[in-house]
């Protein structure tokens, strides 16, 4: 790789990436964060086992 310094353009374009990036994982994260329990599965943080009808006889 050659040693030469990186320019403005390439600077803005590594940054703008790193912060879209971010972005989209934030929100996505922010997102699944939010769904009710039965979008979850088990070992999820926010897991509620289903609780079982009473049986009528």
């Amino acid at each position: 790789m050659s040693k030469h310094k990186k320019s403005k353009l390439e600077w803005i374009i590594i940054i703008g990436l790193g912060a879209l990036f971010g972005s989209i994982w934030l929100l996505a994260h922010w997102n699944l964060s939010r769904q009710p329990p039965h979008h979850k599965g088990p070992g999820s943080v926010g897991y509620e086992d289903p609780v079982p009808p009473p049986q009528s006889e």
